[in-house]
């Protein structure tokens, strides 16, 4: 795959809408800021203060925990000890009395995740598209409310999303090069992809299950490039878990040590199950999760009541939760499935509803600039799929930037659902909704000619 060297305007343009990006993160992080300290928080959501409480009793204690010993696989990883340097800070530079300014320089670090985001998905578009498509993929992305958000709130998506994105990027990229004389160096992409992606999952391990529905995808699109490339991808594939599995072993060997058991991200994927699969679920999360606690107590309770409590035991107390609140949810599923099903439908609309549901979101202004850009979007994206698809014939790749929306849209139809949620799918949908609307700039300005504009600059 070649692709033409950026001239020095399309380099000043990056420059520029990554910069505008970055800024308009920072604006928001501040104002976001004011508006917790005014409701007398510095953390305004719950799973903020998770994060927040680990990192700090890294650097205070040693111990990589939540509330107890008893929550020691509470959080993946990559989050807390990102947050870790702001935690010390707070300690021991501000003595522990201003939370405020240890937060906001996290939520800095967000807003230049968030640019990088930026920068990928216009680098991305280009090779895809050209020039014309890069800037207003960037420009959309960097305007996205939802993009916006997810770099500023304390949320482990600040740093799980540039990490997946970074991942399909590096993945499609090898996809391409396997695909040409210098195949060999698309394994060295692939193995770039498995980093990101391996750092993704032990950020936000949601994204644990995407090699399920991206591998399976890639080969039925290699079917008319032949059965040698076809192969070629089966070993990517092989390359790609391998070096995901190097990844993430020293946390599946630490969780061992703790609890006998192979964890290989949380302890809290049955309570995450459990939350949206059970008697008067509502496909919401309940965040304060007093459903485990009384699972907890149950659990106590029925132990203390053995003969010999240290017999018949398994693993952790935390294990246990995980794996009572994980059977209980498929039990309930499995009994009730036409209630399953009815509320993997409204968890759908939550997830996917133009206007967040939240309750932390009451601004009416942020409401309506999260629907309006996201509809924009949307109705964009179908349109350069559309033209990617008849214009060029590349169904493969506009399929590939709509395929994280997909796998979002099941996922979060089984735990439950959220504007949050699908927030980096969004994001990559901003590279076909950049081609759209490059493709109506041209239409309107150079008829006659290709839709697509200079996207011979990214022939292969």
């Amino acid at each position: 795959m070649s692709l033409k060297k950026p001239s020095v305007e399309d380099r000043t343009w990056t420059i520029a809408i990554v910069v505008f990006a970055i800024l308009l993160r920072m604006i928001a992080a501040v104002v976001w800021q004011f508006q917790c300290e005014a409701s007398g928080t510095s953390l305004r959501f719950g799973d903020s203060y998770s994060y927040w409480t680990i990192s700090r009793n890294v650097v205070v204690d040693g111990q990589y925990q939540f509330g107890s010993s008893e929550s020691k696989i509470f959080r993946a990883p990559v989050y807390p000890l990102v947050l870790a340097p702001f935690a010390w800070c707070e300690h021991y530079f501000l003595g522990g009395f201003a939370q405020w300014p240890a937060v906001l320089m996290s939520r800095f670090i967000g807003c230049f995740l968030g640019g990088l985001v930026v920068w990928i998905v216009m680098r991305w578009t280009r090779e895809i598209a050209g020039v014309r498509a890069s800037r207003c993929s960037g420009v959309l992305a960097a305007t996205y409310c939802g993009a916006v958000g997810m770099s500023i709130f304390v949320l482990s998506e600040a740093v799980a999303t540039p990490l997946i994105v970074l991942s399909m990027w590096l993945l499609w990229r090898s996809t391409k090069v396997l695909s040409s004389e210098q195949g060999s160096r698309g394994y060295l992409w692939t193995i770039a992809s498995a980093i990101s992606f391996g750092g993704a999952c032990l950020a936000r391990p949601s994204w644990g299950l995407w090699p399920l529905v991206v591998f399976p995808f890639l080969l039925i699109a290699s079917k008319p490039a032949g059965w040698f490339y076809s192969r070629k991808l089966f070993f990517c594939g092989s390359f790609f878990l391998g070096m995901v599995v190097l990844v993430m072993a020293p946390w599946w060997v630490r969780n061992y040590t703790i609890t006998g058991k192979f964890v290989p991200t949380t302890l809290q994927v049955g309570a995450s199950l459990y939350d949206g699969w059970h008697p008067g679920a509502s496909g919401s999360s309940d965040e304060n999760m007093e459903f485990s606690m009384q699972t907890m107590r149950r659990i106590v309770q029925e132990e203390s009541m053995l003969a010999n409590p240290r017999e018949g035991l398994e693993s952790t107390l935390e294990w246990r939760i995980d794996r009572r609140l994980h059977k209980e949810a498929w039990d309930w599923a499995i009994g009730n499935p036409s209630d399953a099903l009815w509320l993997g439908l409204i968890k759908f609309r939550k997830t996917w509803s133009p206007v967040p549901q939240a309750r932390e979101l009451s601004n009416r202004w942020v409401r309506w600039w999260e629907a309006l850009s996201y509809l924009l979007i949307v109705v964009l994206s179908v349109l350069g799929l559309y033209r990617l698809g008849v214009d060029r014939k590349r169904w493969a790749d506009g399929i590939w930037m709509a395929l994280p929306c997909v796998y979002l849209a099941i996922l979060h139809m089984v735990f439950v659902g959220s504007v949050r949620y699908r927030q980096p799918g969004v994001l990559v949908l901003c590279g076909l909704a950049g081609i759209g609307l490059a493709s109506l700039w041209l239409n309107k300005n150079r008829e006659g000619k290709d839709a697509l504009g200079d996207a011979r600059e990214s022939e292969e």
